[in-house]
């Protein structure tokens, strides 16, 4: 399955986890091979729930760690 926002790049497997406004997929690079993880939010939970600033947050200091035991963010599309 390809998702339409991700452009065609990601091509989405199986879901690895869920909670109340995300899901994970395991996703294949279309041009590389390279297997992810990607995390899908849905926007009308994020407003619902008023938790926008924590899921900007979550990406400014994704961004910015680099340790082999923390999630590495490669892009947000």
């Amino acid at each position: 399955m390809v998702t339409k926002g991700m452009r065609g790049k990601y091509e989405l497997e199986r879901t690895l986890g869920e909670g109340n406004s995300a899901k994970v997929k395991l996703a294949t690079d279309s041009v590389s091979g390279q297997s992810f993880a990607v995390k899908i939010i849905d926007k009308s939970s994020i407003k619902r729930l008023n938790v926008s600033f924590q899921i900007k947050r979550e990406i400014r200091t994704l961004k910015v760690l680099k340790h082999p035991n923390i999630v590495r963010l490669h892009e947000e599309i």
